[in-house]
């Protein structure tokens, strides 16, 4: 078997999500002698929009190379560059997040038992600040690849995109085939649709007990570490990780 999992609220729960917060010590660092926070703001809502619209398409809105440019180009000054670090400190300063209760002793069962796993996200920001965030919320080493649309430019349930996850897992597990991935998220449209239409097994955190209108879940579960039953179903629920 092998794991893809989403990020955003599969593997880590959002406390607190608020991009301002994010934004205001962006502008303290490099716009504050260009423009007031209300007006780099209201930007930043603009932006939002514009960020919402390309996702109706299909289509990504990666914070640094497209949108950190426009604050240069409306406000004056060179385009920012952002390294890796500062893309990760501006994440977590927007996203509060923490792992779930149990998830980090399931995935060290996982490891154990040589399942490969992996992360493919829809977010604005780079692979790269997804990893910094999984390490800080204790989730370090146990993902052999993260993918962000903000690499790829295009969002799940985007097929390219998963077909892009799906073909880099095959190459990395060679006796392996698209019928031994089970793709785990939280939302239907974007995460248990692309992964059924891209031919894999999906186990849908159901959170809420909505129906699935499509039957295309494969496992509905409430909780990500109700992963541990269906990928070593044989272990006795009272043995210890």
């Amino acid at each position: 078997m092998i794991l893809i999992f989403d990020l955003f609220e599969t593997l880590v729960e959002d406390l607190v999500l608020d991009f301002n917060v994010g934004l205001k010590a962006f502008w303290e660092e490099h716009y504050k002698d260009k423009c007031t926070f209300e007006e780099i703001k209201d930007f930043g809502e603009e932006q939002f929009l514009h960020m919402r619209e390309l996702h109706a398409k299909g289509l990504e809105f990666p914070f640094v190379t497209e949108e950190v440019p426009l604050y240069a180009e409306r406000f004056g000054g060179e385009v920012i560059d952002v390294s890796i670090e500062e893309e990760a400190e501006f994440l977590m300063k927007c996203n509060i997040v923490r792992a779930y209760d149990g998830l980090a002793e399931m995935l060290e069962l996982f490891r154990r038992e040589n399942i490969p796993m992996y992360v493919l996200s829809n977010s604005g920001f780079r692979a790269g600040a997804l990893q910094i965030l999984l390490d800080k919320a204790g989730l370090e080493g146990y993902f052999k690849e993260v993918w962000s649309s903000a690499d790829f430019g295009e969002v799940k349930p985007s097929a390219n995109f998963f077909e892009m996850a799906v073909s880099s897992v095959l190459k990395d597990n060679p006796d392996c085939s698209r019928s031994d991935i089970l793709f785990t998220g939280d939302t239907y449209a974007t995460d248990v649709a692309g992964a059924h239409r891209a031919g894999l097994k999906v186990a849908w955190i159901n959170r809420r007990g909505e129906e699935d209108a499509e039957g295309y879940a494969t496992y509905q579960i409430k909780e990500v570490t109700e992963l541990r039953a269906i990928c070593i179903p044989e272990r006795k629920e009272n043995e210890t990780f």
